[in-house]
């Protein structure tokens, strides 16, 4: 009984943190352009990117959620996240459909069976930091921090 009493809380807990990420993604829809020329959809450019891979049925992942939830409410103005889920073979081509749009297809496809990978990506999607099966959410905040000062470095650079 307690044992189903966990699984119910669990289930749970990731419809709530999917129910936030679907709220995330959505508002993030205010801040893409859509290329009329090929129907691809692109991030801020202007803003580093933190690709995160991830399935239902992972214990990391799980296990991470939490930290993300906050996280990317505390950096969804400095940052983009992609959430690329795994779950089941619709949402693998669902995710590399959205890996393609963002010029990421290469990455996804390298990584698409580690589950809790998370990136961020820099100028040109290039990878700056990248970690799998991390919980130490002051790595994350470092990575961030970190990406979102380059990024203010590179962007003084080429307007100055």
């Amino acid at each position: 009984m307690k044992q189903m009493k966990k699984n119910a809380l669990l289930v749970g807990a990731v419809i709530a943190l999917f129910a936030f990420m679907a709220m995330n993604v959505a508002a993030q829809d205010d801040k893409m352009m859509g290329d009329k020329m090929t129907g691809q959809m692109m991030m801020d450019k202007s803003k580093p990117t933190v690709a995160i891979i991830r399935a239902d049925w992972c214990e990391a992942c799980q296990k991470l959620e939490p930290t993300f939830k906050e996280l990317m409410e505390q950096y969804k103005d400095r940052l983009n996240f992609v959430v690329l889920d795994v779950t089941t073979d619709e949402r693998v081509s669902e995710s590399a459909k959205t890996a393609r749009e963002l010029g990421i297809s290469k990455f996804f496809a390298a990584n698409k069976k580690n589950t809790s990978t998370v990136v961020v990506l820099g100028e040109k999607n290039k990878i700056s930091f990248k970690t799998r099966h991390n919980y130490d959410r002051e790595a994350y905040v470092r990575a961030f921090d970190d990406a979102i000062k380059m990024n203010s470095m590179m962007m003084m650079k080429k307007h100055g």
